[in-house]
């Protein structure tokens, strides 16, 4: 169960295709072999109010949190942190060179006695090649 929300700064978009970053995103989770395809959802915000370090220039961010389920130790979910955050970086890195710009990401382990998911036909679907 990764989840992946990002939220980036509302001028971002004119400098990089975030789009094909959300696809660079899912594919490094996928890559990790931790992370069951079906359950992977990557989805962008856009912040259209920020106020980001003095003010004084064209600042740009983009904040990713990951949420995995239960299950996971240290080590693996490390892992898959710095997958996703070495894969993001390369594909921002040649688009943005040296605008001002911060990239983040936070690994949250959701609480499987917390968490209600008991309607998904996207695994099946996933396994019969249909979408």
């Amino acid at each position: 169960m990764p989840h992946l929300s990002f939220e980036y700064s509302a001028g971002l978009r004119n400098h990089a295709d975030l789009d094909a970053l959300a696809v660079t995103m899912r594919d490094a989770l996928i890559s990790t072999g931790e992370c069951a395809v079906g359950g992977i959802r990557v989805r962008g915000y856009r912040a259209d109010v920020n106020a980001v370090g003095d003010g004084s220039g064209e600042y740009h961010f983009l904040d990713m949190v990951l949420r995995l389920g239960q299950g996971r130790d240290e080590a693996t979910r490390s892992a898959i942190a710095d997958q996703l955050y070495a894969n993001v970086e390369a594909a921002l890195r040649p688009q943005l060179g040296d605008m001002p710009f911060i990239l983040s990401l936070e690994v949250q382990e959701i609480q499987s006695r917390f968490s209600r998911k008991s309607w998904s036909t996207i695994h099946a679907a996933i396994a019969k090649g249909t979408s």
